[in-house]
């Protein structure tokens, strides 16, 4: 219980710290590692969500249609909110967890065990301005991106493949598709995705920065640690940011009759 109340009290430091710091990314040496971030989780992770994204489109669409005998009004509808609105943003942050989650907190747990933040230390250079802030920044953008890659796949996929299985046409489609599309699905995606991503590189940092003793085998705690709570801070964001959008700005509190 004490350990749990030290890191939510640790990991809310680092995060008021942060956006507290964002400012340094202007410095060459932060930028750098900001871009190469960036390149790593948002550019080098795309190839392999191609096929996936795309026959997802598909599924919803032809599953909507053909299973639950849904006209294309309704099929297009879900397609937009299960993609927009919570899987598009889902699938992108787990992405980011398994690959560039692992990457970072092992890195940086790896730092902390072989002295290297030590040295950092006595050079006189901020640790978060040169760990830290790049690492988050450089996530939040590259976790945007991968979001509408995988929403444009996926709405790309369902609307060119699924003619092809169902009895429908992709003008069809394509029209029901630019009706019911509404900005507010678009923003929605924009601050899920940067929250996404601020909390699993803020929670992946903090691990990394405070492994579990100087050995070697902190590293892989480390690493198991971040993985777990940034995806059931990525849960619980999801389902508080929904409630509070869709169940409080948009529609009211539902309150009972009785």
């Amino acid at each position: 219980m004490l350990r749990a109340l030290r890191e939510i009290e640790g990991g809310v430091k680092l995060s008021l710290n942060v956006v507290g710091r964002m400012g340094k990314l202007r410095r060459p040496p932060v930028l750098e590692s900001f871009l190469r971030q960036v390149y790593f989780t948002g550019v080098t992770a795309v190839t392999g969500m191609v096929l996936r994204a795309s026959l997802f489109g598909v599924l919803i669409i032809a599953v909507t249609m053909d299973v639950l005998d849904a006209d294309t009004e309704l099929a297009v509808k879900i397609l937009l909110w299960v993609v927009f609105r919570e899987v598009g943003p889902l699938a992108a942050g787990v992405a980011v967890i398994l690959r560039t989650g692992t990457a970072i907190s092992a890195e940086v747990a790896m730092m902390r065990i072989s002295g290297q933040t030590r040295t950092l230390r006595h050079l006189g250079i901020n640790l978060y301005d040169y760990i830290v802030v790049p690492r988050v920044a450089g996530v939040m953008l590259a976790t945007t991106a991968l979001t509408f890659y995988v929403q444009f796949l996926a709405v790309l996929g369902g609307l060119v493949f699924a003619p092809l299985i169902i009895d429908t046409s992709f003008t069809e489609l394509a029209d029901r598709f630019a009706a019911l599309f509404q900005p507010v699905d678009f923003f929605y995606s924009i601050v899920k995705s940067l929250l996404f991503g601020f909390a699993i590189a803020a929670c992946c940092c903090y691990h990394g920065l405070n492994p579990p003793g100087l050995s070697a085998n902190a590293v892989p705690q480390a690493v198991t640690r971040a993985v777990t709570q940034s995806a059931m801070l990525l849960l619980a964001i999801n389902a508080v940011f929904a409630y509070v959008v869709f169940g409080l700005l948009f529609f009211g509190l539902v309150t009972s009759s009785a």
